[in-house]
Parts: structure tokens; C-alpha cells; sequence
């Protein structure tokens, strides 16, 4: 049996948004697809960044007073009397790139579905940009892609499993 890259069960139209967008923006496509997060691409479509619902939350959620043990007396920190009203407010019209992380795992079109499968499970993540030689995106892979591929790897096993 051959082995399956990426680049066969991989979703080709992948969302991403500009690295120029507001988080405003950002905030609107995600809830506008549906989606959780979005690969953020520069002008020549290179990932330059990802971007999650997650790093929004963090950012309009309320913070606790904070402090860091030095040795001796606590040093407080920060303390936070925002309300999430003017958090949000706040957030609109800021760049996507101070919020996104600008590390991004990506993946390539030739990678195994098995090392790929491996990497999500391990980092607990639900889909990686796929790029090309260039740092482009090409197209998304998901957990759920790589589940449907695995049961039809099953059901087609169990088939041929029935027949003989």
C-alpha cells in the first residue's frame, strides 16, 4: 500500500486573511465562515502568521491582578478594571499581527498524512497551513480530513476483508 501525502486530502480553497486586516476585519471572517482560526498571509500570499479565536479571547478576557516573586516581596504586575465592552472597542481597529502568533507550523503538499496525523496529535492542533517551496499557502489540512481519510481506509479494509 502507497503511502498518502498531504497534498491528496488537503482542502485546496483555504480561508486566510491579509496580514494588513484589523482585527475588526478578522473577527467578522472568522464568524462569517464559521471558522475558529486563519492562516495570516502577506501581499505574495506567504503565511506570515495564524490567527485563532483563542488569541482573541485572551485578549478581551478579564485578567486577574498579577504578580511576580522576585526572591523576597511580590512585584505586582498589572491590574486589569477594562470591562470586556471596551476591551473589544479597543481591539477593532489594531493589526491582526499583534494579536496572531507569528510562528507558524506549516506543512508541505508532500509530507505523509501518518507525520502529519503525528504533529497534530502531538501539539493538539485541529488544522495546519499547507505551503508550497515558497512559503505560500496551498490549502489547509484538518484533523477531520485526515479522520475521513482513515475511515475510508476502514470501510474499504472491511469490504474487502467481507469479500474474501
Amino acid at each position: 500500500m502507497q503511502t498518502r501525502t498531504v497534498g491528496s486530502i488537503m482542502e485546496r480553497d483555504a480561508y486566510s486573511c491579509s496580514s494588513t486586516a484589523t482585527l475588526k476585519d478578522v473577527t467578522k471572517q472568522l464568524t462569517e465562515l464559521g471558522v475558529s482560526s486563519l492562516p495570516v498571509v502577506d501581499g505574495d500570499g506567504r503565511v506570515v502568521g495564524f490567527i485563532s479565536d483563542g488569541d482573541i479571547m485572551r485578549a478581551i478576557a478579564e485578567h486577574k491582578t498579577r504578580s511576580i516573586f522576585s526572591g523576597g516581596a511580590p512585584t505586582m504586575l498589572y491590574y486589569d478594571d477594562e470591562t470586556i465592552e471596551q476591551k473589544v472597542l479597543s481591539l477593532k481597529d489594531r493589526n491582526v499581527m499583534e494579536l496572531a502568533t507569528r510562528k507558524v507550523l506549516c506543512v508541505t503538499e508532500n509530507q505523509s498524512v501518518g507525520r502529519v496525523a503525528d504533529t497534530l496529535a502531538k501539539k493538539k492542533f485541529k488544522k495546519l497551513p499547507v505551503i508550497d517551496d515558497h512559503g505560500r499557502l496551498v490549502g489547509i489540512i484538518r484533523r477531520s480530513s485526515i479522520m475521513r481519510y482513515a475511515f475510508d481506509l476502514l470501510f474499504h479494509a472491511t469490504e474487502d476483508d467481507d469479500r474474501a
